[in-house]
This record gives C-alpha cells, sequence and structure tokens, in this order.
C-alpha cells in the first residue's frame, strides 16, 4: 500500500513539475514579445526625435548634447562615441531574445541557454565600463576643439563619473544566477549519470 501511495505522489509532483514548466514556457514566450515591442518603441523614439528634433537622445551627457548642436562640432564623431551604447542595447535584445526562445522550447539548463546568458553578462559588464569612459571620450573631444578654435557654449560642463550602484548590483545579481544555473546544470548532468 505504501508503494502506491508513493507512487501516486511522485506522479502528482511530476503533473505539477510539468505543468509549471509549461507556464515557465508560457511566460518566456509572452516576454519575448514584450522585448521587441520595448525595442522597437525604443527604437521609434529615438528615430522620431532624431528626424523631428535633429536630436540623438541616448544618453544623458549635458555636454554631448550642447556638442551635437554647435555647427563646429563633428556629429560624426559624436554619434560614433555614442553608438556603442545602442550597440550594446540590441545585442544585449539579440541574446535576450535567443535566451526566451530556448526557455520558450523548456531548455532551461542547456548549454546553449548558459551561452546566452554568459553572452548577456559580458554584454552589460562591457557596458557598464563603457558608461564611465564614454564622458571621458566627450571631454576629450570638446578640449580637441576648445584647442581649436573656442566654442563658448553656455552652461558649465563638469566631468561627470558617475557610478551606477543598480548596475553593480544587477552585475553582482547576474554573475550569482550564472553560478547558480552551472551548479543546476551540473546537478542535473550527475543525476543523469547516477540514473
Amino acid at each position: 500500500m505504501k508503494t502506491n501511495t508513493d507512487n501516486k505522489h511522485n506522479k502528482n509532483s511530476s503533473i505539477k513539475t510539468n505543468n509549471n514548466m509549461k507556464k515557465l514556457m508560457k511566460i518566456s514566450g509572452v516576454f519575448r514579445v514584450l522585448v521587441i515591442l520595448a525595442m522597437a518603441v525604443i527604437v521609434a523614439f529615438l528615430g522620431y526625435s532624431y528626424i523631428d528634433s535633429d536630436e540623438l537622445r541616448l544618453g544623458g551627457n549635458p555636454l554631448f548634447h550642447a556638442l551635437w548642436f554647435h555647427e563646429g562640432a563633428n556629429r560624426g564623431i559624436l554619434f560614433t562615441i555614442q553608438f556603442p551604447l545602442f550597440f550594446a542595447l540590441v545585442l544585449g535584445v539579440f541574446w535576450m531574445q535567443k535566451l526566451l526562445g530556448y526557455f520558450q522550447q523548456g531548455q532551461f539548463f542547456s548549454s546553449q541557454t548558459m551561452n546566452c546568458y554568459l553572452w548577456l553578462i559580458w554584454i552589460k559588464i562591457v557596458s557598464f565600463v563603457y558608461k564611465f569612459i564614454q564622458p571621458l571620450m566627450i571631454h576629450h573631444y570638446y578640449s580637441v576643439l576648445e584647442q581649436q578654435s573656442p566654442l563658448h557654449l553656455t552652461g558649465h560642463f563638469p566631468l561627470q563619473l558617475e557610478i551606477s550602484f543598480d548596475s553593480i548590483t544587477t552585475l553582482l545579481l547576474l554573475l550569482v544566477i550564472a553560478y547558480l544555473l552551472k551548479a543546476a546544470k551540473d546537478i542535473e548532468a550527475e543525476n543523469k549519470a547516477f540514473i
């Protein structure tokens, strides 16, 4: 009798797990659509602000915006300074889509999933470093222009190197999750080898 009860409990537990996995797969599909829609809105907003107002609204550096509207500054150079942030955004959305696609297929602990996750971590790390370096590049470009001929920009533009503690927290959290996923994958492989 005890064996039948244990079998029924295990069967109910696996059915519940399968239902939970199906829910996670559906949620992953919904998140894929939401990420695509969010990216479309961002690109539409950036395109509209560039076409309508002649503004490049990627980043909030006041010196960048002052230089963008100054006729003595080269917009190609300024765009090149800003472009890596946009590229990191697009690359991050690509790898997020790929990760959510694997989740949608039920591959939560596969090597492909881990690869996508590591790409997301590296993109976040590079973006974090670049956001720290970018103001230095803008100020260097400004000082080069000032040496050639004074720009007479209105406003005060001190060099601001911001360290975002929420980005540091996010990075640490991503690293912890990567470690947990790797550990879960190792345990799963160990369990399969044991069976």
